[in-house]
């Protein structure tokens, strides 16, 4: 027996010397403990942003696309979010995009660093979405419908892949290829690895979901935390909370709530309602003894506004990125409800988004308070 132990232990110190010659490390594969969490997150200042698409793109595809790839546009308004103080933004690729074109779309990823760096802007990099419509194509994209909230979103990947288990494993290098350029890139602050896996999407496309859409989605969300851990990047790995709850009671979480809550390194979740709301959401989440950082609010008409939200989480340190920075072809300024019955003119209240294309706050008052409580008028 001791002959074995012997044996099993010189193995485990090979297996150790082998890996730290590697790309990374054999602790690069397993999920950071909350102590290593904790420690990467006290360095950071509070993070606070928007999630972001420029005007000009109605979705991912139209913001990576070589043909509709907008630098100018992009420039001018992280330079806009620059001015009142956010430090990032949480953006989504597309892995339609990666597979037409990975040398084009790798060239076009790196500008968007290159010029949200400039403007002091670190980057949450979202792999998969699993909102709005699930039958995606290449190509031209199209026009926006009148009236109507992200009329033109789309879900990443599609229904067709995320229904197979073959199809889904044929994601791999996609993930891979990804996390594995940017995995020491300092203008990356954290991977988010897929957006709302299990969204049914039942106001907008929901006869056409798939009817065990948690089931896919949640292996999916754990094949991706597989692949992103065998690539061993420095910067921590989540997928969000996002319905249901409470979220403390692991008994009340679906499957892939369960996936998040089991393999984030750090806590990440959205919350698009009122005070009582966001802070129930807050303490439930403390529980998991990690950083949290909340990857969607306000809604103004919801009650979740910048000045209810933004001065709890910073006193809670919680970083906040709200949903949206310019008016543009998302249409998310309008609604969710218009997807039943559009809005012809301007909604009063804006639902999301801080400037109209031109750049003139929707809401002095706003700007103001966020830059108050980012300290960009100091």
């Amino acid at each position: 027996m001791s002959r074995m132990v012997s044996l099993l232990s010189c193995c485990a110190a090979l297996v150790a010397l082998v890996g730290s010659f590697g790309g990374s490390s054999v602790s690069a594969a397993e999920q950071w403990s909350a102590e290593k969490a904790n420690e990467w997150y006290d360095e950071l200042p509070w993070m606070v942003g928007c999630n972001y698409a420029p005007a000009t793109a109605i979705n991912q595809l139209e913001m990576w696309q070589a043909d509709t790839f907008d630098p100018e546009t992009i420039d001018i308004e992280l330079g806009w979010a620059s001015d009142i103080g956010f430090n990032t933004v949480r953006v989504f690729l597309h892995d339609v995009a990666w597979k037409e074109d990975p040398d084009g779309f790798f060239k076009r990823v790196d500008k968007f660093l290159e010029i949200a760096d400039r403007h002091g802007i670190r980057s949450m990099v979202v792999i998969f979405d699993g909102v709005w419509d699930p039958d995606s194509q290449a190509g031209p994209q199209r026009r926006p419908r009148p009236g109507v909230h992200n009329s033109g979103w789309l879900q990443s990947p599609g229904r067709y892949i995320l229904s197979n288990d073959e199809r889904q494993d044929a994601l791999e290098p996609y993930v891979k290829a990804v996390v594995k350029r940017y995995a020491n890139d300092k203008r990356v602050l954290i991977w988010d690895l897929f957006n709302e896996p299990c969204n049914t999407n039942a106001s907008s496309y929901g006869p056409l979901e798939l009817p065990n859409k948690d089931e896919r989605a949640e292996r999916l969300v754990r094949k991706t935390f597989a692949w992103a851990r065998e690539v061993g990047p420095s910067q921590p790995l989540t997928v969000g909370f996002w319905q249901g709850g409470p979220w403390d009671d692991s008994e009340k979480l679906n499957l892939t709530h369960t996936a998040a809550a089991e393999l984030s390194d750090v806590i990440t979740f959205h919350d698009y309602g009122d005070e009582d709301s966001l802070r129930g959401r807050i303490d439930a989440l403390k529980t998991y003894g990690r950083p949290i950082m909340c990857t969607e609010y306000m809604a103004r008409g919801n009650g979740s506004t910048f000045r209810m939200a933004l001065p709890i989480m910073k006193s809670e340190n919680v970083g906040a990125y709200n949903w949206g920075l310019v008016a543009g072809k998302t249409q998310t300024n309008y609604p969710w409800q218009t997807w039943q019955m559009p809005i012809m003119g301007e909604p009063k209240p804006w639902h999301h988004e801080v400037f109209y294309s031109d750049g003139k706050p929707y809401s002095q008052e706003e700007v103001e308070l966020i830059k108050q409580l980012t300290e960009r008028g100091k």
